[in-house]
C-alpha cells in the first residue's frame, strides 16, 4: 500500500474519514477492521497488513478503491 493511501486508510479505520466502496466485500473488511482498531488501537499495523493481503488477493477490486481513498 502506498504511503499516502496508508495514511488515509488509517484515518478511515479510526473513523476520522468516511468511505463506502461499491464492493460489499471491501466494505465488510473496512467495518471489521474499524471495530478491531476501536477495541485495540495498537492493532493498526496488523489491520493495514490485512487490507494489503486482501488487496493482493483481489487487486482489480481494491485498486480503484485505494485511489479513491487517497483522494479523500
Amino acid at each position: 500500500m502506498a504511503p499516502n493511501v496508508q495514511a488515509k486508510f488509517e484515518l478511515l479505520l479510526q473513523k476520522k474519514l468516511k468511505y463506502t466502496s461499491a464492493n460489499l466485500g471491501f466494505n465488510m473488511l473496512i467495518s471489521k477492521l474499524q471495530r478491531k482498531v476501536a477495541s485495540d488501537p495498537e492493532s493498526m499495523a496488523a489491520c493495514v497488513r490485512e487490507a494489503d493481503d486482501f488487496a493482493a488477493k483481489f487487486p482489480a477490486v481494491v485498486n480503484a478503491d485505494f485511489a479513491r481513498i487517497a483522494a479523500l
